[in-house]
């Protein structure tokens, strides 16, 4: 599908109307079977709500009660519920607070803290701390099959491992020296689209080293695509791949011929006032799914929040369990997400 370049003109996007598309008095409206009809649309869009059995695939199935379906066929007979396989398994809270959930934390452009969304909607923080993670790794997901098209900027970002620094300067070291650095401290790989309705790209890894650069457009980066970086040393191999244009920040932000990484700069500045201002801290375990989420809202920066809402709400429907965060607070945890060469 084709993609608009032109950038927007006129007035900042969140104050047009096209970003209000939803607000929290039309969902204090919503009833319980509303919600529950939008969450039926949403898992089962071939069939506008209808639903067929997750096992089987038949479209033979009758209500029961509590919003379960059973399966028709005689060998199969599964029960099943709108949120059965799906991120949302094993639910307790309603479905009118999960919707709520969701549409607090798109509202949110540059990320939503888990404390806050616990006193918006009513529930603990680790209840409110596992959703918000569950839908992080459910849009970490489009990353998968996401090939970068035209042209495309590549940068990292290190984050994490802060040092409280010693209180006298003597005893201070110079953390810039890599034998002080801290090796708690990991980068996020970013590749980005140019122009209006571009994708990014995000993978965390241990150091901005050239082989998990150079895999990464291998595998996310058409062939045809022109690939433009800075002067770190990391990025040389990609010749090899793609055509290239460098940009010097040594000695300017832009080339006289308008070479620039401006693009991916500025999602890096969403990324860091989502550190500063909203998390204060990644958890380096869960980083790769902070940034993730964080790509997803740069690229949906344009679209009202009745799409953003409907738009997580359909990719965590289609997406399986977590296996990772099912049973999380009884010590089931995840491996730490890094990506290794």
């Amino acid at each position: 599908m084709a993609k608009s370049r032109q950038q927007p003109k006129g007035q900042h996007f969140l104050l047009s109307p096209e970003c209000r598309t939803l607000t929290v008095i039309d969902l204090a409206k919503v009833r319980e079977e509303t919600a529950h009809g939008w969450f039926r649309k949403m898992r089962w869009p071939e069939t506008d709500g209808e639903p067929y059995c997750p096992k089987c695939g038949t479209l033979r199935c009758h209500a029961m009660s509590r919003g379960r379906f059973k399966c028709y066929d005689r060998v199969c007979k599964a029960v099943f519920t709108v949120t059965s396989g799906t991120v949302f398994a094993s639910r307790k809270l309603s479905f009118r607070k999960m919707l709520m959930a969701i549409w607090f934390s798109v509202n949110s452009v540059k990320g939503k803290a888990a404390l806050h969304l616990s006193r918006e909607i009513g529930v603990h923080y680790k209840t409110a701390w596992v959703l918000l993670m569950k839908l992080r790794e459910a849009i970490a997901w489009r990353r998968d099959d996401m090939v970068l098209e035209g042209e495309v900027e590549i940068d990292g970002k290190y984050a994490g491992g802060h040092i409280r620094p010693e209180n006298k300067a003597e005893d201070r070291v110079d953390r810039r020296l890599k034998k002080f650095q801290n090796m708690k401290r990991l980068c996020a790989l970013a590749i980005r689209e140019r122009g209006l309705g571009g994708r990014t790209f995000t993978r965390v890894i241990r150091d901005e080293d050239g082989d998990a650069a150079w895999a990464a457009v291998r595998d996310h980066v058409s062939r045809s695509a022109t690939v433009i970086a800075d002067e770190h040393a990391s990025y040389n191999d990609i010749v090899g791949l793609n055509r290239m244009q460098r940009v010097n920040h040594s000695k300017a932000y832009q080339t006289e011929d308008g070479t620039n990484t401006n693009q991916i700069e500025s999602f890096f500045s969403r990324v860091q006032r989502a550190y500063v201002g909203i998390h204060h801290r990644f958890s380096l375990k869960y980083f790769d799914w902070y940034v993730a989420e964080l790509a997803w809202r740069e690229d949906t920066r344009y679209h009202g929040n009745r799409s953003q809402t409907f738009s997580v709400l359909r990719t965590a429907l289609s997406r399986p369990t977590s296996r990772f965060l099912c049973g999380y607070w009884q010590g089931n945890k995840p491996p730490d997400i890094i990506w290794e060469a």
